[in-house]
């Protein structure tokens, strides 16, 4: 019997695995969009070689350009990108094969802690996991590759939980206990969500023990020592690396009727997710949150009622969606005032409760198609998501027909277009956008400018200048004017262009590949070789900065020096190749040893 039911779970934890990667298979060509393009896309520092404390000590957000943060501490994420860019080459097939993985092992996960809350019943636990792998709220966590760090926390905080009910049981608990609290640290370094995990495992330990006598609270507490273990270096890590342990108030009028509001929302979207994209959403207001409020107050009610009637496990389940909601479930807005990507963890909870109910139903023919029905109607909302999460233009577009109102989306569209190439469909976003938000003009006129910047037309020098006017202290658009004064052979204003350009951003590798170019050209060897060297260190892929090394060492007459950084430097275009080639041929001819 033990090894039928051994060989049931491993099948039920195969099937939900699979099915959890299928799911999003269609996502796996999918671009960097949103977010990506600032936490991966034009991140320089992936381009740098690795350095563990860029992960450690800094905000999430914050980039070696810029120091913005939001007060988000997420190293082990920031890690978790590092390796999918070095082992991808920065292209977001790597990164879409490393979320799914993550989603298929959350998926397992869940199959686990179903089994062990639902008396060791597979089939409970194997739809618990179905529904947690075809939830159509999860395509924000998964197919969109900045939404990891839901998974990620998830990943650690189950693992947590799972090593801290184990232990509760086994003779030798100290190895799940380090377990318990390393999975827990790791899951904090995910993302803050995951602070509920210990008040989680409080949750369902009571829900399988009840409340302990009074000469026996005090052992059961250091079953919690090792959370206690990790929160204290967490904290420090925290306040080193932001100097702070909580985020900054947002100054706006805290609201006592927002949180039931937002819990009802939250709570109403694990059972019946809208279709379509439902990216980001505004409050609801009138009528709707008013009902909001009251399915809240009443799913609380419900769990109170359930635990008086020792109906534990399924109170605690409820309690599970409400408390790993309690982080954003805002009295001041936050910085996303809705997003189903806060949903990942919290429906844990609500797909166990499922596979409770169902587990529960007398009939097994009604329960297995209200099984089959639910699933079909889920895998269809998360196969549209995921094919929309696919392409910038798509998610915009999509997000524009669900709220034509959106400031985001407008500003969104609009830097996409322009990234292909449609500087009047972008323009005409834009001024979508300026016409839905006049107070940000400044910002919307100054973006707008660098696109001018970038188009091809009669006089982009004139267009560069005018979008330097606008925002005299962006530099790129200086890198970029450096670059186009080269063109145009006016190495003199490169260099002061370029000069500018560093003194604004001093880590972005390509300012400094301009000086070198521009010095070079000027006759400074030495300023060149300082220059290339510097781009090297930030990017050491930069094969142009290696030709002018390689072009400094062949003018100090190390021909053969010069002939080896040649040959070694990794180009990207023509026009490298044919300066290569010039190099090649003048070191070659002066190298004795060839």
């Amino acid at each position: 019997m033990d090894r039928a039911r051994g060989a049931g779970l491993v099948s039920a934890l195969l099937v939900v695995a699979t099915i959890a990667g299928c799911a999003y298979l269609a996502g796996i060509p999918g671009d960097f969009v949103y977010d990506d393009h600032r936490l991966i896309g034009k991140n320089e520092g992936l381009r740098r070689p690795f350095d563990a404390r860029r992960a450690f000590l800094r905000d999430y957000y914050a980039s070696d350009v810029d120091r913005m943060g939001l007060g988000y501490y997420r190293p082990v994420a920031i890690l978790a990108n590092e390796a999918d860019f070095r082992r991808g080459d920065g292209e977001p097939l790597a990164f879409h094969v490393t979320n799914l993985l993550l989603h298929a092992a959350c998926s397992v996960l869940v199959v686990l802690l179903a089994r062990r809350l639902l008396g060791g019943s597979v089939l409970a636990a194997l739809a618990s996991g179905l529904v947690f792998a075809l939830h159509p709220a999860h395509a924000e966590s998964v197919a969109f590759i900045s939404g990891r760090v839901d998974p990620l926390a998830t990943l650690f905080a189950l693992a947590a939980i799972l090593a801290h009910l184990a232990a509760n049981r086994s003779r030798r608990p100290v190895p799940w206990r380090f377990v318990q609290g390393l999975a827990w640290l790791l899951a904090l370094l995910s993302k803050e969500m995951a602070v509920t995990a210990p008040l989680l495992a409080l949750l369902l330990e009571t829900a399988e023990e009840g409340r302990p006598p009074r000469g026996r609270i005090a052992r059961r507490a250091t079953r919690y020592l090792p959370y206690a273990a990790a929160l204290a270096p967490y904290l420090a890590m925290r306040f080193v690396a932001l100097g702070t342990l909580v985020g900054e108030p947002t100054g706006a009028t805290a609201s006592l009727a927002r949180p039931l509001v937002v819990l009802g929302s939250y709570l109403a979207w694990l059972v019946l997710p809208p279709p379509g994209l439902h990216l980001e959403p505004a409050p609801v207001s009138g009528s709707l949150a008013v009902l909001a409020a009251c399915l809240a107050l009443g799913i609380a009610a419900a769990a109170m009622a359930l635990w008086r009637r020792r109906e534990r496990v399924a109170a605690a389940l409820i309690g599970w969606c409400v408390l790993t909601l309690a982080p954003v479930v805002q009295l001041r807005p936050i910085e996303t005032d809705l997003s189903e990507r806060f949903l990942y963890l919290p429906s844990v909870g609500a797909s166990v409760l499922l596979g409770l109910l169902l587990a529960r139903t007398r009939r097994r023919v009604v329960a297995a198609g209200a099984l089959a029905v639910l699933v079909a109607v889920y895998g269809t909302f998360l196969l549209q998501r995921n094919a929309i999460w696919r392409d910038e233009l798509r998610l915009w577009r999509a997000k524009l027909e669900e709220d034509p109102g959106s400031v985001k989306a407008n500003l969104n569209l609009g830097r996409a277009l322009a990234s292909r190439r449609d500087p009047s469909g972008a323009r005409a976003a834009y001024e979508r956008a300026l016409a839905l938000s006049p107070e940000l003009e400044a910002a919307i006129r100054a973006e707008m400018a660098s696109l001018a910047a970038g188009e091809s037309d009669a006089d982009p020098l004139g267009a560069l200048r005018r979008a330097l006017e606008a925002t005299p202290d962006d530099g790129s658009l200086w890198s970029n004017l450096g670059f186009l004064l080269l063109e145009r052979e006016d190495a003199r204003g490169a260099a002061e262009a370029f000069e500018r350009a560093v003194s604004l951003v001093p880590l972005r590798s390509t300012a400094w590949l301009g000086m070198a170019l521009a010095s070079v050209e000027l006759g400074e060897r030495d300023g060149a070789a300082r220059a290339a060297e510097r781009a090297l260190a930030l990017n050491p892929g930069l094969g142009l900065a290696r030709l002018v090394l390689a072009e400094c060492a062949l003018r100090e007459g190390r021909a053969c020096e010069a002939l080896l950084m040649a040959r070694e430097a990794k180009l990207g275009d023509a026009e490298e190749e044919r300066r290569r080639a010039g190099i090649l041929a003048m070191a070659a001819a002066r190298c004795p040893a060839q």
